[in-house]
């Protein structure tokens, strides 16, 4: 379970964003998702109609189906491998924290991992009685102020959590999933979205079906004292963590007022002390309802059985009205608002710059941009920066979110160098890209780059899935967000300039991380006594999906000569080749069997590729004619070995 931070946009992928700004209110071209009247749709399907058509241009050939309850299905075949990745998406995070109970999107997730009234108990009506008394302990912890009072309700809520110990089967959905060969079971929460994730063999989706069809009905919070003490150590962790630290300062410099920036998706130390069962299950009744949610499945399945399937076994979920949150508008930006932190170590500073949201028609022409800067191998910070050892490292990332978004920029100084100097060496970036002082050819193979990341991320089930489950969170219409390469296409040198004046002028947030001891913040544990459970036990719900007939997967093995060659390219030299059936794309690797562990300086001679030329092209001319083809990676361990990933037309 993870609270998901920002990281270098790829397109097609997660991240995110992980997760660029105007005003709330900016008129963007995106259209509104609309049902669409397709055969599908037509027909007497019980319980469910499909509001997309086919596209011919959809590289996942997504078929999208939308249950009477308004819960919306995305499915996407990949029969690679006998097995189907799912999440179950809830349109709702940090950003829905009531003001006075932050952390709770990032409580309720893990709470969801305890199990309801028949998955993780032996006996819930013996139980209940119990559970019902902690919530009201925990109720009076919450309004008492004294702390000789809220000592004496935790020792009760101790006792009481002891009686209902007696029927928890503590980590039953997790044993269920690792018996059935399941992977990857997971969570996070984040500013719009909490996420459960899971991998399983493709004949498993009955038990998939039943597991989640219930787990999301009827809630049980048991063993809530216990996940506190998970959920202080991960917020301890951030507060001695140079990366948030810093992170987090800029977050609230650049966002005073929206809960971007107010409201960490862990909590604050107050709220954490101070948790109220009542109010997460009040969040859990307003946001997990089935029009606010979304399945997402990709994998070796049968779209037609399996929306039946997820038809008859989702479809009693109650619909309800969900609540409008903000809108916030925040101030503008007065020139350079600084702020500085400290952390032990390595100095840092960031800039932060406020963009455009989700939806936005400028969106295409920023992320542009920020491959322009930093595409980790051409881009200006990669050659000016990086490569001419001008500081120790830089990068930079948008992050796009469904309110507001923003352009981050980071340098890490040399030995000696200020911050100032990183800062300014940053900013002059930006105004390379102003002045539209950069090479024509770096967009067609931003655009490239981006195309050979969409195609190989197809091959994996997460990415797909990823690619569905953004769509859903940001509201956006389908073929509008897979067509978003194709309107980066569209667009000219001048339209990167053009936003690049718009938005980056004298407004924006900076960061410094010095080299100086910083104070942790005391988050006091309270007392937990240990809970002694029986690890064999098993609820009867749990036995009943263990039951359920399964079709056996016979496993096909690899054999030379149909799924690869070998030949013997030059003497001592060995090549392997196996096709590529999934797309156009290759890999080439040369692998040498000698590394560090046979000699250390090969470490060092590796690194010196990464700033090398050739007889005929300097470092700066090299990397040009690597981003144009694809990426190359070195790897330095006990075996030296380089590998390029590009299409086959860039083959020769």
């Amino acid at each position: 379970m993870s609270i998901r931070s920002g990281t270098k946009f790829l397109l097609g992928l997660a991240a995110a964003a992980t997760l660029l700004l105007t005003a709330c209110g900016e008129q963007t071209s995106a259209p509104e998702p609309t049902a669409v009247a397709t055969p599908a749709a037509v027909e007497q399907n019980p319980g469910y109609r499909r509001i997309n058509s086919p596209n011919p241009e959809d590289p996942l050939a997504a078929q999208i189906y939308e249950l009477d309850n308004g819960l919306q299905i995305f499915l996407t075949e990949n029969h690679e491998e006998p097995r189907f990745y799912a999440e179950i998406a809830v349109r709702a995070g940090s950003k829905h924290d009531p003001a006075d109970g932050t952390g709770l999107a990032h409580y309720l997730e893990h709470l969801l991992f305890k199990g309801n009234q028949n998955l993780g108990t032996l006996d819930y009506e013996a139980e209940k009685p119990h559970l019902d008394r902690i919530v009201e302990l925990y109720e009076e912890h919450f309004q008492e102020t004294d702390p000789a009072r809220r000592a004496e309700i935790y020792a009760e809520i101790n006792s009481e959590a002891q009686l209902a110990a007696q029927y928890a089967v503590p980590n039953e959905i997790d044993k269920l999933y690792n018996s059935m060969g399941g992977g990857g079971l997971n969570a996070h929460t984040w500013y719009e979205e909490t996420v459960y994730k899971i991998g399983l063999p493709s004949n498993r989706l009955q038990q998939w079906a039943a597991i989640e069809s219930d787990r999301f009905v009827d809630p049980v919070f048991r063993l809530f004292h216990t996940e506190l003490e998970t959920v202080y150590e991960e917020k301890n962790r951030t507060l001695d963590n140079g990366s948030r630290i810093i992170g987090t300062a800029l977050d609230e410099l650049l966002y005073k007022v929206h809960p971007y920036g107010q409201q960490p998706t862990i909590g604050t130390v107050d709220h954490l002390k101070n948790p109220s069962l009542v109010y997460i299950q009040n969040y859990f009744d307003t946001y997990y309802v089935p029009n606010n949610m979304g399945i997402f499945i990709s994998g070796d399945i049968d779209p037609s059985e399996t929306i039946a399937l997820i038809a008859e076994k989702f479809g009693e979920w109650e619909s309800k009205a969900v609540p409008e949150v903000g809108p916030w508008q925040e101030p503008a930006l007065q020139g350079a608002e600084r702020r500085t932190v400290q952390y032990p170590g390595e100095e840092q500073v960031q800039l932060a710059f406020r963009t455009a949201p989700n939806g936005s028609s400028d969106k295409e022409a920023l992320i542009l941009l920020d491959m322009i800067l930093d595409n980790r191998t051409a881009g200006l910070i990669n050659l000016n920066l990086n490569q001419q050892q001008l500081v120790s490292q830089a990068g930079s990332s948008p992050m796009f979110l469904n309110d507001y978004g923003s352009q981050s920029l980071f340098g890490v100084p040399k030995q000696d160098q200020s911050l100032e100097e990183v800062e300014q060496l940053l900013l002059q970036q930006i105004e390379i890209i102003k002045a539209g002082d950069f090479e024509e050819w770096i967009i067609p193979a931003i655009i490239n780059d981006f195309l050979k990341n969409e195609k190989a991320s197809l091959e994996f089930n997460t990415a797909r899935v990823t690619m569905m489950r953004q769509s859903f969170i940001e509201g956006a219409d389908w073929d509008y967000h897979i067509a978003e390469i194709d309107r980066m296409e569209q667009l000219t040198k001048q339209d990167v300039v053009d936003v690049a004046n718009k938005y980056f002028g004298d407004d924006y947030v900076a960061v410094y991380r010095v080299d100086a001891q910083h104070e942790v913040p005391v988050v006091e544990k309270p007392q937990i006594d240990p809970v002694t459970i029986d690890p064999t036990r098993q609820s009867e719900f749990a036995a009943r999906v263990l039951a359920m007939e399964v079709e056996e997967i016979e496993p096909v093995f690899v054999e030379a000569d149909r799924d690869y060659r070998f030949v013997e390219f030059a003497p001592g030299v060995e090549l392997y080749y196996a096709p590529n059936p999934l797309n156009d794309l290759f890999t080439f690797s040369i692998g040498i069997d000698v590394g560090t562990e046979a000699d250390n300086k090969l470490g060092l001679a590796a690194a010196l590729m990464d700033v090398a030329g050739t007889q005929s092209l300097s470092n700066e001319e090299l990397q040009k004619e690597w981003y144009r083809m694809g990426p190359v990676k070195m790897h330095r361990h006990s075996r030296l070995a380089v590998w390029i990933r590009s299409s086959k037309t860039r083959l020769p």
